[in-house]
């Protein structure tokens, strides 16, 4: 059984949106504070962008593994990864293989990246099979999932990091004032 061209186009619809709002909202950071964290404990907004492509690149390498059927549901996992994602009372510390870096993070090269594997992102998911397993990339605490839920956790966990930049941008505008 296939995703039809309908299923994975309000997928990539939903996925292309949240990716974009990101994007755009990480490049209205002035330069001045875009490797600066907002506040003590805080990544800055290079690191939140850093770690976004991080983990979109997890889910690029993800969607290119072998495939298998699920034995299950194909989004058996959705509730799980939407109360994850955008429980927003809900703190998590990130997996080190998708940490930032401590270094300064140039934007422009940081936004080609974005961009980049972003469209890479869009054609995985406009032309795959998003209803089989890929194997050999297991999520913590769930193990390996099917690639509707590989894009529906990156879209999830691009809302959640949009509006952490949002959070910032207010955080940086009330302690400047």
């Amino acid at each position: 059984m296939q995703t039809t061209t309908a299923e994975n186009g309000q997928l990539l619809r939903e996925f292309s949106t949240a990716a974009d709002t990101f994007i755009r909202t990480l490049s209205r950071v002035p330069e001045a504070a875009f490797n600066t964290a907002p506040f003590e404990g805080s990544w800055s907004p290079a690191q939140v962008g850093d770690h976004v492509l991080k983990f979109l690149s997890g889910i690029k390498g993800a969607l290119a593994l072998p495939q298998a059927e699920p034995g299950r549901a194909p989004d058996a996992h959705e509730p799980l990864l939407r109360e994850i994602f955008l429980n927003f009372e809900r703190k998590a510390k990130a997996p080190a293989i998708v940490a930032p870096s401590d270094e300064t993070i140039h934007k422009d090269a940081l936004m080609h990246a974005l961009k980049g594997t972003s469209e890479i992102l869009g054609t995985q998911i406009g032309e795959g099979n998003l209803l089989l397993l890929c194997e050999g990339a297991p999520f913590p605490t769930i193990g390996d999932m099917t690639g509707l839920e590989w894009v529906l956790f990156g879209t999830y966990h691009l809302q959640r990091h949009t509006r952490q930049l949002v959070q910032m941008q207010s955080h940086s505008n009330t302690a400047s004032a």
